[in-house]
């Protein structure tokens, strides 16, 4: 008998109950998780505005109605014999600024592909160390540092220990200077000042004996004296 078999009684009779088998494997993907519904809507939401906008040769710039190079395109020239001259360069422009938007996209691309290396990739043994040649012992050094460099933003935990480090501690140490100050100084200075107006009333109103005379006589002297 197996090991995954047990048995069991029928009528007096034992027989073996066959369990399902732990195939033992993590089932792999061969694309990685995409966002779920809650996270696409908006985002065609906007892509439908921007293709509309560039669709109708909408500017930004309500000065004036200039079309763009696409509108140009859609729309027929009216007269036919005389074909604007200003074509082959608006398309360069066009090619031009678009080689330079792709470009940054596709270097984008590139250097998350290299860092993050997904695992259904066909270059599992591509490292970004790998590019950098071996010069010598003295590359030594500089080789830990682009290491260093590497596995520092690879690892998110790196980057959450140095903004801890540069930036909380040093808020929070602010906040509870800020909040000694406030307890210990100015409320110090506000109730001192309540507390000695109160005992400067109580004295005066013993030594003048509630008498108006006396209130008069305090006051000019404070107005000569001041």
């Amino acid at each position: 008998m197996n090991n995954n078999e047990q048995p069991y009684t029928i009528g007096g009779k034992k027989e073996a109950l066959i369990t399902i088998t732990n195939l033992g494997y993590k089932k792999a993907f061969s694309y990685p998780h995409e966002s779920d519904n809650t996270m696409l809507f908006p985002m065609l939401i906007l892509l439908l505005f921007t293709l509309f906008v560039g669709a109708i040769a909408i500017p930004f710039n309500q000065e004036g109605m200039h079309l763009d190079i696409l509108s140009k395109l859609l729309t027929p020239s009216i007269n036919l014999l005389h074909q604007n001259s200003n074509d082959f360069e608006d398309s360069y422009q066009f090619f031009k600024n678009a080689t330079f938007s792709v470009s940054i996209a596709c270097s984008g691309i590139f250097t998350a592909f290299l860092l993050y290396k997904p695992f259904y990739s066909s270059v599992q043994n591509l490292n970004l160390l790998n590019s950098f040649v071996k010069r010598g012992p003295k590359r030594i050094l500089l080789d830990k540092m682009i290491y260093l460099i590497y596995d520092w933003s690879y690892n998110r935990g790196y980057i959450d220990m140095f903004y801890s480090i540069s930036l909380t501690k040093d808020i929070r140490g602010l906040a509870e200077l800020t909040h000694v100050f406030d307890r210990r100084v100015t409320d110090g200075i506000t109730n001192g000042v309540g507390i000695t107006s109160f005992f400067v009333r109580e004295s005066v109103k013993y030594l003048g004996g509630s008498r108006i005379s006396f209130y008069l006589l305090l006051y000019l002297v404070y107005v000569f004296i001041f």
